[in-house]
C-alpha cells in the first residue's frame, strides 16, 4: 500500500460511520448518555426512553404534569439539546 492511501484511524472511523448511516444512532446514544446534563436531575428521573428517528426525538416520560411543562417549551428543549450537540440534529421532539 502507497502511503498516500493510509488514512488516519479517525478518517476511516468518519468514512465508516458515514458509509453505514450511523451519524444519527450515535447523537441518540449521546443524548441517552448525556441526558441528564442537558436536562437536568428531576427531568432525568422522570424519563422512560428516548429514541430518535429521522431528525424526530421521542421521549417517553412517567410524568404527564412534566410532558404538559416541556410540550409548551417544546422549541427551547430542542435549542437547547441542538446547542449541546454542537449541530441541528433534532428537528422536532414528540413528548409521550
Amino acid at each position: 500500500m502507497s502511503r498516500h492511501n493510509i488514512k488516519s484511524l479517525g478518517d476511516a472511523i468518519n468514512e465508516f460511520i458515514h458509509e453505514h448511516k450511523l451519524e444519527e444512532k450515535i447523537y441518540e446514544v449521546k443524548i441517552i448518555d448525556e441526558w441528564k446534563k442537558i436536562m437536568g436531575h428531576n427531568v432525568s428521573i422522570l424519563t422512560q426512553s428516548i429514541t430518535l428517528k429521522n431528525g424526530k426525538l421521542t421521549i417517553t416520560l412517567k410524568s404527564s404534569v412534566l410532558r404538559n411543562e416541556l410540550q409548551m417549551s417544546k422549541q427551547r428543549v430542542i435549542t437547547i439539546i441542538n446547542s449541546y450537540l454542537g449541530q441541528s440534529v433534532v428537528k422536532d421532539i414528540i413528548f409521550k
